[in-house]
């Protein structure tokens, strides 16, 4: 089109119409742009909208007032009937240039105009009075006043410059708004500033000056010059039309296309949802207000196995417990209290005996905001609601018995304590330990311990009252609390009544066993101690451990215990034992054993080490093994301390091994450790970790364990001696009444006891010790003397024939770093084999 026009401007193709069809083509046409301003404007002014963009309206105001124009420049043509003045060239052209300016000024101010709607729906009202007005005001002035208008065309001379100067000026403002179109487009596209219909209006602009370029050449108005712009107008107005057209018709059809296209997506979404929930047997009804079920799908009917029917209330299915909660919601929701509430709710099913049921109800509300019903979502948890309900239930009970653990009972301490500080009442709370229970477990097997446990229990329960509680603390240790006692003495009935119902002898699988247990009591608030559970329970702890001092069998209550002043180091020691076990508090020191006999340079040489148990607690001190040992004896906790005081002996002896090959290792056995079934695995276990060599480790028993049941400790010291590990009696002469049952027994070493050797000084001391060892010597045993504290006592011995020597004149018990620094056990002072 721009190269038509260059060939137009420039005369190129210059050619004379004949008036009288000039005038037939030139109505036409501009009938033609008539009708497709008006048409522009139709669409504009009826597709109206507040969301619409004012763009669109400002060009359909600029299309009818360009249409009203355009008939007053038809009518005005040479040869049209006269319109109250004659029609003229130059009246003509008065009509054409407002019509063209007001274009040309309307694509201009879209060009800078965002595609943003109108301010208010009033201002298409506004720019209708406006173009009315400016229209109105060119008729009057071409009609009324045709003296007041220069001249714009001189029949025989053609285009005034004035008339030229427009046409250029109409040209740049085109020109300008095409520009500002084709920018918008190019750079500013997704902008809220850019629209599709940009490139339309860019083309209307740049055909529109293109157009105004030929009104600039053309000397006679029947010339193909002036027909080619009056084509060109038709085209621009055709793409204005188009803008027009297709931001307000087929935009919205195809966005109307586009939104049923995604409504019937996610129509088959939604059924493809429902098919779904169905699988997953999930319901979802629908509740008017009165709470009747107005729709529900097939989850529901399945999830209460009945068939569908019309006018059910969801009341009527739900567990007569629970509709009183769930009405008191559902009240709420259908008065607008709440929007949304959830719940768990037992419904009644022919199907099942128990069912549960999760819900999720929410506000369904009118367009006018009045509720309208409620609906809800609901699934099925029975199975899983019982299984937590079991979980839970195993959380805060013992698996064996049943009864309350350690959290549970804890809780209902603390609301008995609360409710007591409240009513003034008395809250009691009872440590039971069954007495010797390991020993039943070592004899009978775990089962009839098992067994014995739950006898207990149920005894226990048959002693209590209705809100009392036994719960099982933990091993062959259970706790009763006893809540709501008018006094502390009040205690002592039920106490008395629990240790009488173990009075009897108990049939567990054909085996008569009597058991027995120790209590412990502590009362609240009088022993509350520091205000809190753990204090309370540590002292009836406490008066437990003091109730098994007195001889077992009996019950002690902590007030009772503290007034008369008996045994508080001993129960603050028993408190405290276990904790240093299980923290690893209980230290290894080691005694040096040395040979009788001197080495050439009359140095003593080292041959082993004893390991021994030591106790240093933060309050009182260093603690004798003489009184910690026989407590964790009496409390089953010597196997947890030996296992402790060996695996740690072992390691600092397979360090030792390294530089002192021949040493040996010497480690007391207790009675419970000896005749302990899982002993002899655990020790070769723990040997052969280390690295070890079983005949360097010298395992000492006390006399009176070793003969106090000679069949039964044979078996045991022979799979020891079997094993490798070398045998020794320790404390040897305190059981010279059964020496006559040594020779059965396959030890290798005697350790003789101290009091012997404190009575070395002495003939008859001395004339007993000759007596232990040459019995020694005839049966090829070494011999041993520990508590040797001179060089005299030493001598002595050695003129004895004593093997072996220990005490503190060699060395006093250390720890592992003290006595690598003493002498002896510098390299070449000790034992090479």
């Amino acid at each position: 089109m721009a190269l038509l026009c260059t060939l137009l401007w420039t005369g190129v193709l210059a050619v004379d119409i004949p008036a009288s069809q000039f005038l037939v083509l030139h109505t036409t046409l501009e009938l033609a742009s008539i009708i497709v301003s008006m048409l522009g404007f139709g669409i504009a002014w009826h597709a109206y909208s507040s969301e619409r963009p004012g763009n669109i309206v400002i060009l359909g105001m600029v299309l009818f007032a360009t249409a009203l124009l355009d008939f007053g420049h038809t009518l005005s043509y040479a040869g049209m009937p006269d319109l109250a003045t004659p029609s003229s060239p130059g009246k003509a052209i008065a009509f054409w240039l407002p019509a063209r300016l007001l274009v040309a000024v309307g694509l201009l101010a879209i060009a800078l105009r965002s595609w943003r709607p109108l301010g208010t729906p009033h201002i298409r009202h506004g720019l209708m009075t406006a173009v009315l007005v400016y229209v109105a005001l060119v008729y009057w002035l071409i009609l009324a006043r045709p003296d007041l208008l220069p001249a714009l065309f001189v029949p025989g001379q053609g285009l005034t410059p004035f008339k030229v100067r427009l046409e250029y000026v109409l040209v740049a403002v085109y020109g300008s708004a095409a520009l500002l179109f084709y920018y918008r487009q190019r750079y500013r596209a997704g902008t809220p500033s850019s629209h599709a219909s940009d490139i339309d209006l860019f083309a209307a602009a740049a055909i529109a000056g293109l157009s105004e370029l030929f009104f600039t050449r053309y000397e006679r108005v029947t010339d193909l010059v002036n027909a080619t712009g009056h084509v060109y107008k038709i085209v621009s107005y055709y793409f204005i039309y188009r803008a027009v057209f297709v931001s307000s018709v087929r935009q919205p059809f195809e966005a109307l296309h586009e939104a049923l296209g995604k409504e019937k997506t996610r129509a088959a979404e939604q059924h493809s949802f429902v098919r779904t929930l169905d699988l997953l047997e999930e319901a979802v009804i629908e509740l008017d207000t009165r709470g009747r079920i107005v729709s529900a799908n097939s989850g529901w009917w399945l999830l209460i196995g009945a068939a569908p029917t019309s006018d059910v209330s969801l009341m009527e299915h739900l567990n007569e417990e629970d509709r009183s909660a769930f009405e008191l919601h559902f009240i709420s929701l259908a008065t607008g209290k709440k929007d949304e509430f959830r719940g768990r709710y037992r419904f009644q099913s022919p199907a099942r005996s128990e069912q549960w049921l999760e819900c999720r109800f929410v506000v369904e509300r009118a367009e006018t905001g009045e509720i309208s019903g409620v609906r809800g979502v609901l699934r099925d948890i029975t199975k899983s609601y019982l299984q937590e309900r079991h979980i839970s239930y195993m959380a805060l009970h013992d698996a064996l018995t049943g009864l309350p653990n350690r959290v549970l009972l804890e809780d209902r301490i603390k609301q008995a304590i609360q409710q007591a500080a409240r009513t003034g009442n008395h809250v009691a709370v009872c440590f039971i330990d069954l007495d010797h229970f390991k020993n039943i477990n070592d004899a009978y097997g775990h089962k009839a311990g098992d067994a014995l446990l739950l006898t207990l229990a149920q005894l226990l329960k048959g002693c209590l009252r209705e809100g009392d509680t036994l719960a099982r603390w933990g091993g062959d240790e259970f706790v009763v609390l006893l809540p709501d006692l008018h006094s502390a003495d009040a205690v002592r009935q039920v106490a008395q009544k629990m240790v009488e119902s173990m009075r009897q002898t108990i049939l567990l699988d054909g085996l008569s066993i009597n058991a027995t247990f120790s209590m412990g009591i502590a009362v609240y608030p009088d022993d509350e101690g520091e205000g809190d559970i753990d204090s309370l329970l540590a002292r009836a702890d406490r008066a437990m451990f003091y109730a098994k001092s007195q001889g077992r069998n009996n019950f002690q209550l902590f007030a009772d215990m503290s007034s008369k002043g008996l045994g508080k180091k001993e129960l603050y020691i028993q408190t405290r034992l276990a904790q240093a076990i299980r923290e690893r508090r209980i230290a290894v020191w080691f005694q040096p054993l040395v040979a009788a006999e001197p080495m050439p340079d009359g140095r003593v040489r080292l041959v082993g080490v004893e390991a021994l148990a030591r106790w240093h607690d933060p309050d009182l001190g260093w603690i004798s093994p003489g009184s910690f040992i026989p407590m964790a004896e009496n409390l089953g906790l010597i196997g947890e301390l030996g296992l402790l005081v060996r695996r740690r002996a072992f390691e600092q002896f397979r360090a030792w091994r390294q530089t002192h090959p021949g040493l040996t290792l010497s480690i007391n056995i207790s009675k419970r450790q000896l005749f302990a079934t899982e002993f002899m695995s655990m020790l070769s276990a723990d040997v052969e970790e280390y690295g070890l060599d079983p005949h360097s480790l010298v395992l000492e028993i006390t006399e009176s364990v070793a003969l106090m049941d000679v069949e039964f400790a044979e078996e045991r010291l022979r799979q020891l001696a079997g094993a490798g590990f070398t045998l020794s009696i320790d404390d040897f002469g305190t059981g010279y009444a059964s020496l006559s049952q040594l020779h059965e027994l396959p030890i290798s070493e005697l350790k003789i006891d101290i009091s012997f050797v404190r009575r070395m000084h002495s003939e008859e001391g001395r004339r007993m010790t000759q007596g232990i060892v040459s019995m020694a010597q005839a049966l090829r045993l070494r011999t041993v003397a520990e508590g040797v504290e001179d060089e005299d006592t030493a001598r002595a011995l050695r003129e004895l024939g004593v093997d072996l020597l220990q005490g503190y004149h060699f060395g006093r018990p250390c720890p592992a770093s003290e006595l690598e620094a003493l002498p002896l056990f510098a390299p070449g002072a000790h034992c090479t084999g």
